[in-house]
């Protein structure tokens, strides 16, 4: 006949039990997790004073406008928007945007995220001509003038034409696009401001295009960079025209240069500051309260 267990050694298994559980939830370990296809996940470990837990939802690139619920807290939402680069050879990548703001009421709240592609690849949201797309947050509606946070884009490399003087001859170039906020080189784009798209570089027939609200201008002809996109695209840069003038220097009509960058949407208090990376992403961190772990 077995031995029946007493009531006093139940008592003491469930009690162990109980403080494993206890454990494994307030050691929460600090690593990211890919919960969703469009962003990954990472919580650190749990203050038992408080019972608050920090939590970071960093979004990548994908091409689309991502729909996010803002988990439940009564706590302000940071979010860190990274506008996209230019596209170039290294060496001639243009940076994008980092946008760092604060938000209250935003708990429970469905939010649109948009990461921008990088210049080199599509320029998704706004980058125009190898000028690098914006990153953006967008509230209640997904539409450019719902958008609450921006990090404007890089803008497009392109070509200047400089007198080489080793020769005695005019030769073209490359140079990298703007830095979002900043004009492309040589005949290049201006940058997006805060009202309207920057003005195209070079003259016509080969005049870069206006950026627009939240799109970059085309280059002109040849290897004229485009504008990042942002708040307002930055203007694309100018493309050569013309024969050669009396002294040899070609492109008599219009000047070649680079993609502008694309403007940023900084909300009160926040902050802007140039990328010093080439990663556009969106993070939003979170305090929450509670005791149901990695949410």
């Amino acid at each position: 006949m077995e031995n029946p267990v007493s009531p006093l050694k139940i008592r003491t298994l469930v009690a162990v039990a109980a403080v494993t559980a206890v454990v494994a939830v307030w050691a929460v370990p600090v690593e990211a997790r890919p919960d969703h296809p469009s962003y990954t996940t990472a919580c650190g470990i749990t203050d038992v004073s408080t019972g608050a837990t920090r939590c970071t939802y960093t979004f990548r690139y994908t091409q689309t406008i991502e729909t996010f619920v803002v988990p439940p807290t009564t706590e302000p939402v940071q979010i860190t928007a990274v506008g996209a680069p230019g596209g170039g050879d290294p060496g001639f990548r243009s940076h994008g945007a980092s946008v760092t703001g604060s938000f209250s009421h935003l708990g429970g709240m469905p939010i649109f995220v948009t990461v921008g592609g990088e210049g080199w690849f599509d320029g998704y949201n706004g980058g125009a001509g190898g000028g690098g797309g914006a990153s953006d947050v967008r509230l209640g509606l997904p539409r450019l003038d719902r958008r609450m946070i921006v990090a404007g884009g890089g803008g497009g490399w392109g070509e200047q034409l400089v007198f080489d003087e080793s020769v005695g001859l005019h030769r073209f170039m490359l140079v990298k696009g703007g830095d979002a906020g900043q004009p492309g080189f040589g005949a290049g784009g201006e940058p997006g401001g805060a009202t309207a798209g920057g003005n195209g570089g070079g003259r016509e027939p080969a005049q870069g295009k206006p950026g627009i609200l939240g799109r970059g201008g085309a280059g002109g002809e040849g290897l004229a960079g485009g504008g990042g996109g942002g708040l307002f695209g930055g203007g694309g840069g100018g493309g050569c025209a013309g024969n050669a003038d009396a002294g040899g220097k070609p492109c008599l009509d219009s000047q070649p240069g680079s993609g502008g960058g694309g403007s940023s949407l900084v909300p009160p208090r926040g902050t802007l500051a140039l990328s010093n990376d080439f990663e556009p992403r969106v993070v939003i961190t979170i305090i929450r309260y509670g005791w149901w772990g990695v949410p």
